[in-house]
């Protein structure tokens, strides 16, 4: 026992058949062989003779006679390997160690491979080790953000909570004075309307007479009725109130009512008198901006320089200016006219061209009572719109950090550096781009939004999988999807994409946030 168990840690098949699994080397010894599946016994010379006894193969692990069995190559200086029984003796090489092929066909070359193999791992190590560094920065940075997120939302919870309260306090103030101010403008807008409906009613009754007036010029010989002759002059008279164009369709049509000629002329005069109030309107409206604005005559002018000065005046260029006496300069003041008058007409005409005609509307004038409610109200309502400003402004802000923290940033917060960060990657075909806990990209087009960490299948968290759901939809398809694979690495970046399936993207993605602690030598198990 002592012999085999030093063999299989050496590595060696001095004492087990050809071909044996060294994990196996307990069927093989004694006199008596039992097939590893407990079916047969049978003396152990029938081991490796080149005929399959047992149902699993385990009788002849060196020879080709069982199709399910299996042949171990030692590969001393590599790393051991189990070929299917079927390719034992078939003149191609399997094993580095060529032990497969009898007669010494292959050649050694494991120690090779070995070296090979022990500098790439070598290499993996060292960038594992970088990455596990580089890590430990971002545990540190994650934890700190974290820390300061918790304390913030504190922070910010409370003065939500502060602006809540003053927001509901102000909200039953304005609803408290919002009723007797509504109540007195309603008062006082139907006070009005009543007005203005005897206005307008006193208005119409002022054109109908005005209007059966002008009837009286038209009806020039006073039979009370209207002929088409007398409507028809009336029309050409140059202070008709009347287009000559309707007045002659209305002959050409003979259809003279004198009910429709006064309701014509009624239209007309009201029209007049509003055009009136509007043109009123704006005159005093320009007076009233004139008023602010100062007057040429109010600006006290620059003195003009003294000749008798000794002051030298000097250009642009380096040169004095010579002085000239006014009286050099003929100019008739009295020739500029009224300035500040040709200034205001001329500024008059730019209003004009500027600016519309508004039409005349009616503005209600409160009663003292009734304005002081409202003032109370407006008062009121502009203390609660700035409450509500500021209390939307602290909740949008306590909304955004808790977001930010219910992302799982890993065990230790590592990947939390990665946020707000975007990678690339582009291909003969297209440009990736990933932006962890944010979204996937294909040349611009959304094939996923950031959705969960993938857990394992023990329902545990390894981050090592995250998932992208709910990108935009294929043609005919379903929505696009990213799986992205997170792998050691001593620097973020894609080092690869695909589309294994239709609409489903893959990343393998390395990034120092996955890394972790890389065993020393010793402690590593060496298979070479």
């Amino acid at each position: 026992m002592l012999v085999l168990l030093l063999a299989l840690l050496l590595g060696t098949v001095c004492c087990i058949p050809r071909g044996a699994d060294p994990k196996k080397a307990n069927l093989y010894t004694g006199s008596q062989f039992h097939c590893g599946d407990g079916s047969q016994s049978f003396p152990m010379e029938y081991v490796n003779d080149d005929y399959c006894d047992c149902n699993d193969g385990s009788d002849e692990p060196g020879t080709a006679a069982c199709s399910n069995g299996s042949f171990y190559c030692v590969n001393k200086h590599f790393k051991g390997q189990l070929i299917s029984s079927s390719r034992v003796d078939d003149g191609i090489c399997d094993c580095c160690d060529g032990s497969d092929e009898m007669g010494g066909q292959c050649s050694n070359n494991c120690k090779e491979l070995g070296t090979h193999t022990a500098e790439a791992a070598k290499k993996i190590r060292r960038e594992q080790a970088i990455g596990f560094q580089t890590r430990l920065a971002y545990v540190t940075d994650g934890k700190t953000a974290k820390a300061r997120r918790d304390q913030d939302i504190s922070v910010f919870a409370t003065e939500e909570e502060t602006l809540r309260a003053e927001l509901e306090e102000r909200q039953a103030y304005k609803e408290q004075v919002e009723g007797p101010a509504k109540e007195a403008k309603e008062t006082a807008k139907a006070a009005l309307e009543k007005v203005e409906a005897e206005k307008r009613e006193a208005g119409k009754e002022k054109n109908r007479a005005a209007a059966e007036l002008e009837l009286g010029r038209i009806d020039k010989d006073n039979n009370g009725e209207i002929s088409a002759d007398e409507l028809l002059d009336y029309g050409k008279s140059e202070d008709s109130l009347l287009p000559y164009e309707e007045v002659a369709e209305m002959v050409e049509g003979g259809e003279i009512e004198t009910a429709t000629i006064v309701d014509m002329i009624q239209t007309q005069i009201q029209n007049k008198r509003e055009e009136q109030e509007r043109f009123d309107a704006e005159e005093k409206k320009k007076e009233e901006k004139r008023a602010k604005k100062p007057r040429l005559r109010d600006i006290v002018p620059t003195p003009a320089p003294d000749e008798n000065s000794d002051e030298e005046l000097w250009g642009e260029d380096g040169k004095i200016i010579e002085k000239a006496p006014l009286d050099e300069f003929d100019v008739d003041l009295d020739d500029l006219g009224d300035s500040e008058d040709d200034y205001e007409e001329m500024e008059d005409e730019e209003e004009d061209e500027s600016q519309d005609p508004a039409p005349i509307r009616n503005t209600v004038e409160y009663d003292p009572e009734t304005q002081k409610l409202i003032e109370v109200f407006n008062e009121a309502e502009s203390l609660y719109n700035e409450a509500k400003s500021r209390h939307d402004g602290a909740k949008r802000q306590l909304e955004d950090v808790q977001k930010l923290s219910n992302l799982d940033f890993g065990s230790d917060e590592e990947f939390f550096v990665l946020k707000g960060q975007c990678f690339e990657l582009r291909d003969d075909q297209y440009k990736y781009k990933l932006c962890p806990f944010d979204r996937s990209d294909q040349d611009g087009t959304n094939i996923g939004k950031w959705d969960s960490w993938e857990k394992g299948a023990d329902g545990v968290n390894k981050y090592n999988v995250m998932m992208y759901t709910k990108g935009n939809s294929c043609w005919q398809g379903p929505q696009r999807s990213t799986r992205v694979d997170a792998m050691c690495g001593p620097e973020n970046q894609i080092m690869s994409a695909s589309e294994p399936a239709k609409c489903e993207y893959a990343y393998v993605f390395a990034t120092p946030a996955a890394c972790t602690k890389v065993q020393d030598e010793d402690e590593i198990h060496d298979e070479l």
